[in-house]
C-alpha cells in the first residue's frame, strides 16, 4: 500500500488556497447557523425560544463534525507514519461532542455561551495543529473567519444590542 498523501497538483501548487468543496460546504453550513440565529431575534416571540434550542442543537452537532476531523487526520496520520494511532488525540477529538452535549443540558443563556468556548477552544487546537503541521496552511483561513460567524450567531440571539 502506498504510504504518501496522493497531493493533487492543485494542493502542490496553491498548498495556501482553501479548495473550492471545503469553502463552499463550509459556507452552506453556516446558513443553519445564520437563518436560526435571525430566527431567534425576529421571529414571533413564541417560536424564538425553538430557533434558539435548534441553533444550539446544531451547533452541538457541528462540534462533534470538528471531532471527527480531529479523528480523520489522526488516524490517517498514523496509517501515513506506520505509528500506532495516539489516544490523546483520538480523546481530544471525542472532545467536542461531549462539551457540546454538556453545554445543551445547561439553563438560559450558558448553552450559548458553553458552545463559544467550545468553538473557541476547537479554534484553538486548529492553531495549534497548523503551527506544528499538522493541518492544511490554508486551515486558519478557514476556520477563523467561520468560527467569528458562529460565535456572532451563537451570542447575538441571547445578548441582542
Amino acid at each position: 500500500m502506498p504510504k504518501n498523501l496522493n497531493l493533487t497538483s492543485e494542493q502542490i501548487i496553491y498548498p495556501d488556497r482553501i479548495p473550492f468543496t471545503v469553502g463552499f460546504l463550509t459556507g452552506l453550513g453556516l446558513v443553519p447557523f445564520a437563518a436560526l440565529a435571525l430566527g431567534a431575534v425576529f421571529l414571533p416571540p413564541d417560536s424564538q425560544q425553538s430557533a434558539l434550542h435548534a441553533q444550539q442543537l446544531y451547533g452541538a452537532v457541528i462540534l462533534s463534525f470538528l471531532g471527527g476531523i480531529y479523528w480523520g487526520w489522526e488516524l490517517a496520520v498514523a496509517y501515513v507514519q506506520t505509528r500506532p494511532v495516539s489516544s490523546t488525540r483520538l480523546i481530544i477529538g471525542v472532545l467536542p461532542s461531549v462539551f457540546g452535549w454538556f453545554a445543551l443540558l445547561l439553563p438560559g443563556v450558558y448553552p450559548a455561551l458553553a458552545l463559544s468556548a467550545c468553538f473557541c477552544g476547537c479554534l484553538a487546537y486548529d492553531l495549534w495543529r497548523t503551527n506544528r503541521h499538522l493541518a492544511p496552511r490554508w486551515y486558519p483561513a478557514l476556520r477563523i473567519p467561520v468560527t467569528v460567524a458562529v460565535l456572532v450567531a451563537l451570542i447575538t440571539p441571547v445578548f441582542p444590542a
